[in-house]
């Protein structure tokens, strides 16, 4: 049987399985909000409250035994010794007895308890209502007070010397908050309720007293409700508790249970269909590499599904990281272009846009005008660093890769000297003690802290969609575009393309070049600023190094190659890349806790398209 006829059979097995559970999931989905959903549940929740209570009555018969041998042991004149020994015997063999009775749930009649229960949930969740809408408000009514006295502290810490970190959100003081009278009135209707529920267990259990349903509240409230409860959350709290052997028809609760994930591992199924059938077509307009990180994403975007973890959240943090990131991948688009391949030189030109961020905290300019000044003065440095930069590269044809990565580390590494010598007095970029700038900057109100990811945006079901940033983006991308439809950027990409040719025609080679370096130098400087601004602090010293790297990866991974890139292959790139790392997080901490596989993937996904790019480049000379 050949590769594709096998691939075919995969794929029809693979389709019938997608098929029957995607049926099944959309059978069994709506029976979790009907009739048959709320008997599993009030089955499980039932047999939970009788198991919690049970343990409550042994805990009340031993609490009765042991009253009673103290009593006994003080009528036969015993002392403190004699009523130890009483109490502790009395106890174990109260125990001991009771330890291995059993309920014969059967025989119950739980009608009243069912009823009382239902009631007392209903009665939870209109005070839990009520109580979320009271503390909203008071939120809302204190928060400018709240922002203020946080922003009080931050500059008397500033002033202090202190190093302050990354601005987090604000929090109110909840101490003051004061039970309304809506919520007063709610809280009594649910201890009535709690009454009736109590009645039912009592008669029941006959040995439960008030003491004993007082003790017990605690546990009965949390087993008949929890804020934010949905049919899988208190499904699986029950199943835990040990109440699964209440269910008369298990596997069908399971399959309501469970149906939006065979929903989910049918679509997923079908993704894999889809890839087993146009296998060759994909690998041929895509490349092996995008069809993996496309393939892999999509594996995350379910798995993330599956583990209740928050895609709509997850797939914003993506958009967010995109578009700090976008900058920087799109500085690779105009070094590739003109010949000098990936620009690994590219701390050149994010070093140049930090400064001119701390030129902007140094002299205090707020807002909107402080990001632009920075902007202002990154593209400046830049420009004249890409030069000088371009001149190099001019000088040393066919080792661009070598050069670019060893002009990268070297301006990092001298810049570790400089931040420590540069003249800056401000307190919120030097250290408390000593000489020197700080590791981390902290960015706030004051100057442009997501001065871009906060313009104009919005949430749609718990996607926060970042205007701005994304406004910002697309402006990049276009001007870029519209360059290299220019006279000029086309004659670049001439040179890029084969510099013979176009040296032949008239063009100034080392030119073209140099405009092409000098143009990714500053784009470099002005991504970094892009990437500041919304991560929340500008990092120096050692950070800049492997973001070179990671724009490489990116574009790479977007379809580009070493010598041929488009705005398209840094738009997918930049999405699949910081899609692959944003998902595979939290589904790599909640598959293997506490472990470091989530940077492991990271390093090999950006090393490993870089060595994969350099093999199909064939390490030929572009001179």
């Amino acid at each position: 049987m050949t590769g594709k006829k096998t691939r075919i059979v995969i794929a029809a097995v693979l389709l019938i399985a997608a098929v029957a559970l995607i049926a099944l999931g959309a059978i069994n989905m709506p029976r979790r909000t009907g009739e048959q959903g709320e008997a599993i549940l009030d089955t499980l929740r039932i047999r939970s409250l009788l198991n919690a209570t049970g343990d409550g009555v042994v805990e009340s018969y031993v609490a009765i035994a042991k009253k009673e041998a103290t009593a006994a042991a003080k009528a036969a004149g015993g002392g403190m010794s004699a009523i130890r020994e009483a109490v502790a015997k009395a106890e174990e063999e109260t125990r001991a007895r009771y330890s291995n009775t059993t309920t014969d749930y059967a025989s119950l009649d739980t009608t009243e308890l069912s009823a009382a229960v239902t009631a007392y949930a209903q009665a939870l969740a209109a005070y839990d209502a009520a109580a979320a809408e009271a503390e909203e408000a008071y939120a809302a009514a204190h928060i400018e007070e709240a922002e203020a006295a946080a922003q009080a502290e931050r500059e008397a810490r500033i002033a202090a010397g202190e190093e302050v970190g990354e601005e987090t959100e604000v929090e109110v003081d909840m101490s003051g908050f004061v039970a309304t009278q809506e919520m007063i009135d709610l809280q009594a209707k649910a201890d009535e309720r709690y009454a009736s529920v109590g009645a039912a267990l009592s008669s029941i259990y006959p040995v439960l007293d008030e003491s004993a349903l007082t003790t017990l509240k605690e546990t009965i409230t949390s087993i008949s409700y929890q804020r934010g409860d949905t049919f899988t959350a208190q499904y699986d709290r029950y199943i835990a508790m040990g109440s699964g052997a209440a269910l008369t028809n298990g596997t069908s609760a399971f399959m309501i249970r469970y149906a939006d994930d065979m929903i989910y591992i049918g679509l997923a199924l079908v993704v894999a269909v889809l890839v087993l059938l146009f296998y060759e077509t994909l690998v041929a307009k895509l490349g092996i590499p995008r069809v993996i990180i496309g393939v892999f994403f999509i594996l995350l975007c379910f798995m993330a599904l599956l583990y209740d973890l928050s895609l709509p959240t997850l797939l914003s943090n993506t958009v967010v990281r995109m578009g700090m990131n976008s900058i920087m991948v799109l500085a690779m688009v105009p070094g590739i272009q003109c010949g000098i391949s990936l620009n690994l030189g590219l701390p050149i030109g994010l070093v140049c846009g930090l400064i001119g961020g701390l030129l902007t905290i140094e002299w205090s300019i707020p807002g909107v005008w402080g990001f632009l000044f920075a902007i202002a003065v990154g593209v400046v440095l830049a420009a004249g660093a890409g030069y000088l930069y371009g001149l190099l590269l001019n000088r040393l044809k066919g080792e661009e890769m070598s050069v670019t990565t060893y002009v990268g580390f070297s301006i990092v590494s001298l810049m570790c000297i400089a931040w420590l010598v540069l003249p800056f007095r401000s307190l919120k970029l030097r250290w408390p003690l000593g000489t020197g700038l700080r590791n981390t900057i902290g960015l706030d109100s004051t100057n442009f802290a997501h001065i871009l990811d906060d313009f104009l945006s919005f949430k749609i079901a718990g996607f926060e969609v970042p205007t701005g940033l994304l406004l910002f983006m697309a402006l990049a991308c276009a001007l870029v575009w519209l360059f290299s439809r220019s006279k000029t950027g086309i004659a670049m990409q001439a040179v890029g393309a084969n510099p013979r040719f176009a040296e032949a025609t008239g063009i100034n080679v080392d030119k073209m070049r140099i405009i092409g370096t000098m143009l990714s130098t500053v784009l470099g400087a002005i991504g970094i600023l892009v990437y500041s601004q919304s991560y929340g602090f500008m990092q120096l010293y050692t950070a800049p190094r492997q973001m070179g790297f990671i724009a490489a990866s990116a574009i790479l991974i977007g379809g580009a190659s070493t010598s041929r890139c488009k705005i398209s292959h840094v738009v997918i790139g930049t999405f699949l890349f910081q899609g692959v790392l944003t998902l595979g997080m939290p589904v790599a901490n909640v598959l293997v806790p506490g472990s470091t596989i989530s940077e492991t993937l990271r390093i090999l996904i950006s090393n490993g398209i870089i060595l994969y790019a350099l093999t199909k480049s064939g390490g030929e000379s572009r001179a």
